[in-house]
């Protein structure tokens, strides 16, 4: 006996220093916690019943269960003043108490969700959720809550940030000093076990160990921040840039040590980018009306670096980056709703002190003057004036090189869009199907600022030409017709405006131009994604189904990465694992992008003549009959709704039509070619965001699919265009080991220190935040290779007790596998049980091919 006393000691040092998770309480997790000493009995020992109970208002409230008949409930259920000062603390800041009968119906099978309290009925909140002694969406509510009012705004959840929008800046957690000291512990300094538990939760953990996984492991990473719009989104990935940026200084890099010039550019390129792509929501004050998926480039260093990688200094080295863009929202140009604004720079632009020095006549202009701009309820973005971002931004693109001559260019471009919003028609006295200018010196100043003859422009906009056979035709448009067609040019020039911005952009910071002379062109890749947020409003048009459909595609990835992919692992495997329910949104994916779907439909009802949004809502809807997702609007005929992952969301289909379709008149092409301007006579083709060719990571995601014959009926669609794009970009994902960042908005109002439990709730449903947190506690959680077990468990084995199965003919690692499991199996063997139901001995432990897990 006294043998086995020293290996027992030394068993419960080593396993204290390897495990991933503390304490779990399901039964298969305290038979894991016996094994290494870890299981405290005191947790579960509570006289006083502490619960929650369901509320139609606040969702989740807590309660003290005081006992119960064969249907009811007996509860009291502290009152508190508001909701922002209900919290789990026994009913001790309550201002009263109140009785009530709870039907036992209202919860699975009678069973009340406890509260994660102590003896005392105080809160104990967890930084990483996956702790939670009971785990249920209330728990992980109040967890949240907790948190988020002791200004803690990262909390863990697996391998999942949940970032919840503090609505403030908390200087202490983003100091030079926290990146390092983040930096060091995740990435440079080896340590044992799971360095995670040395630091707080953060979104540094997230950009440190994307870092650390493409420096030492050599495969390409992914930062995936998911979330509705005014969640944080754009914030959390400038924070994971920076964070990059210092990580890949090295181990010993301090405040003083100077970033590269391209680096410095990286860093930037993203204000800049929201200047031109973000707009005021009434969510979100500075939101993200384009998607962009930016490429971080390392140079990793030679094979032989690679493979013998020292924690002394950085080899892995951030000398780029590329940015694509996606779906921006051209609508906003020419219309958004009384409480918005259209994008930033149209403001910026007006406010600069120095406008005249773009065009003479801005001088004395107001936001008024244009009526694509129009009255705004403020000045102020982010803490900063109009006026002074504007600063910011002409200061950024003079270091991207947009300087002189071509700043006035792009500047330029931005008035002539503003201009086209002045511009007015009415019908001629002689004929009311022909339009005639009715603004007219406003017209004259947008010709002079193009360079145009005022006679070109003017049938450029007031007639049209229609091509039928072989034959060509001059047709005059009515006023609304007109009207249409000068928003569209004024929408197409803003976004190829924005394109060659991006270009350049891209030109300044891209490896394959500025490292090295363009010598090297295969580059380890950090891929951030910035995408807009699900959304839904009071009336939602074809951007917001556009926006939803891109959500429920990365929606799908999150599922597939984090819950069928661990299902799959365990069924090749041939281990059971504890059913994890979680939402499939296959069916409204097949919904809008199937043989049938919303997409084939409207790109259907683009190709007729006489095609309406009337038409097509009466085919989408005929042709998805047997879809449960889809549901007519009974309230009105132009409206249908989508069950979607995160909520209902009624579409009005008034415009779909004309939105998808997006095509520039030919005679105002024509007529952008004769501008003095290099962006509207040059660019107005090119829909790249490279000047140069970029290296695909694989040939599907270079093509975005198999290529389809060109149709000679029609160009193509908006939608479809948009396809490519997102299909593109999500094999470019599927080449890279994705993480994830969940952010939260936790109350409407944008208001600090509060969380608002109805909308936080459904937020956190969406993100399968309980799902997530009990799939890393089903089955087996927690994972050491072979090697390791063997190196770190031999002195427990008794080889003669529980000999290996390994031969001298085996491989190393199928030696590893039958030694590991010899070892564990001797070492368990006194804290294995019986399972009361069948007698067939519960295991703690399972050998895979590669690794031990339990």
């Amino acid at each position: 006996m006294s043998d086995r006393k020293g290996p027992a000691k030394s068993q419960e040092t080593s396993a204290s220093r390897v495990r991933l998770y503390p304490l779990y309480l399901t039964a298969h997790e305290r038979r894991v916690s016996r094994f290494f000493g870890e299981y405290d009995s005191s947790m579960t020992e509570r006289k006083t019943e502490y619960c929650f109970i369901r509320d139609p208002e606040f969702v989740w409230l807590p309660a003290i269960k005081e006992g119960n008949n064969d249907t009811h409930a007996q509860v009291k259920v502290p009152q508190y003043k508001d909701e922002q000062s209900i919290v789990c603390d026994g009913g001790k800041t309550a201002k009263g108490w109140k009785e009530v009968e709870v039907p036992l119906t209202d919860f699975r099978k009678g069973v009340f969700p406890m509260q994660n309290v102590d003896a005392s009925g105080d809160l104990k909140a967890f930084p990483d959720m996956v702790n939670l002694t009971f785990l249920h969406d209330a728990g992980i509510l109040y967890n949240l809550k907790d948190r988020h009012r002791n200004g803690k705004p990262y909390t863990r959840i697996g391998d999942i940030i949940i970032a919840v929008n503090p609505f403030q800046w908390f200087n202490e957690i983003y100091t030079e000093q926290v990146r390092s000291h983040y930096a060091r512990v995740l990435v440079w300094e080896n340590t044992e076990g799971d360095p995670r538990r040395q630091v707080e939760p953060h979104v540094y953990e997230t950009s440190a160990l994307s870092y650390k996984s493409l420096a030492f492991d050599g495969g390409d990473q992914s930062i995936l921040v998911l979330g509705k719009s005014g969640a944080g989104k754009t914030e959390t990935v400038k924070i994971c840039m920076k964070h990059i940026a210092s990580c890949q200084q090295g181990p010993h890099a301090s405040s003083s040590s100077k970033m590269s010039p391209v680096v410095q550019r990286i860093l930037k390129s993203i204000p800049l980018l929201e200047a031109f792509g973000n707009a005021k929501t009434v969510r979100n004050d500075n939101s993200s009306r384009v998607g962009k998926y930016i490429q971080l480039q390392f140079d990793k260093g030679d094979n032989c670096q690679q493979e013998f990688y020292s924690r002394e200094k950085a080899t892995c080295v951030l000398v780029g980056s590329k940015c694509e863009t996606f779906l921006l929202e051209k609508n906003r140009v020419v219309s958004h709703e009384a409480a918005e604004r259209t994008f930033h720079i149209f403001y910026q632009i007006i406010a600069a002190k120095d406008k005249s020095k773009y065009w003479n006549k801005l001088a004395g202009t107001t936001y008024e003057s244009f009526r694509f701009v129009g009255k705004t309820g403020t000045d102020t973005i982010e803490s900063m004036k109009d006026a002074e971002n504007f600063e910011n931004t002409v200061s950024v693109l003079e270091e991207m090189g947009v300087s002189g001559n071509r700043l006035v260019t792009l500047m330029q471009a931005m008035i002539i869009v503003m201009q086209l919003g002045n511009i007015l028609f009415a019908p001629d006295p002689r004929d009311d199907d022909v339009s005639v200018i009715a603004s007219q010196e406003e017209f004259s100043d947008l010709c002079e600022l193009m360079c145009i003859p005022e006679a070109t422009m003017e049938v450029a906009l007031t007639e049209r030409t229609l091509k039928i056979r072989n034959e060509t035709y001059k047709v005059p448009s009515n006023p609304a017709k007109a009207m249409e067609a000068t928003e569209l040019f004024a929408k197409e020039i803003y976004c190829h405006a924005f394109l060659w911005l991006v270009r350049c952009i891209n030109d300044a910071t891209a490896a394959e131009i500025n490292y090295k002379a363009g010598t090297m062109s295969d580059f380890g890749i950090i891929g951030l994604l910035d995408i807009f947020g699900f959304e839904s409003f009071a009336n939602n048009r074809f951007e917001q189904l556009c926006i939803n459909y891109c959500d429920e595609k990365l929606q799908q990835k999150f599922t597939q990465d984090i819950f069928r992919s661990v299902q799959l692992e365990y069924e090749r495997e041939g281990i059971p694992l504890d059913e994890i329910k979680y939402d499939d949104n296959t069916d409204v994916l097949n919904l809008i992008e199937g043989k049938m779907g919303l997409l084939t439909q409207l790109d259907s009802e683009c190709v007729r003549p006489k095609g309406s949004d009337a038409a097509f809502l009466t085919m989408a809807l005929c042709a998805n009959r047997f879809f449960p997702c889809i549901f007519p609007d009974k309230t009105s005929q132009m409206r249908f709704g989508i069950h979607h992952y995160a909520e209902k969301v009624a579409y009005n289909v008034k415009g779909f039509v004309g939105s998808n379709r997006d095509n520039l008149p030919p005679d105002l092409a024509e007529a952008a070619l004769l501008s003095s301007n290099e962006i509207l006579a040059k660019h107005m083709k090119n829909d790249s965001c490279m000047n140069f060719t970029s290296k695909a990571p694989s040939n599907e995601a270079r093509k975005g699919g198999p290529k389809r014959g060109k149709s000679h009926m029609v160009d193509p669609t908006v939608w479809s265009k948009y396809k490519g794009q997102l299909m593109a970009i999500m094999n470019m994902l599927q080449q890279t080991n994705a993480r994830y960042i969940r952010c939260i908005k936790p109350n409407k109002v944008k208001t600090p220190l509060i969380m608002e439990h109805m909308c936080t709730i459904k937020q956190l449903r969406c993100a399968g935040a309980v799902a997530v947190a009990a799939l890393s506690r089903s089955a087996f959680p927690n994972r050491l290779d072979n090697s390791v077990v063997c190196f770190k468990f031999w002195q427990l084995w008794d080889p003669d007790c529980s000999p290996s199965k390994a031969t001298s003919m085996m491989q190393a690692t199928e030696k590893a596998r039958c030694d590991s499991e010899a070892i564990l199996t001797f070492a368990v063997k006194p804290f294995e049980e019986i399972n009361p139901t069948d007698r067939k001995t519960i295991h703690i432990l399972c050998c895979w091919k590669n690794l031990f897990v339990f």
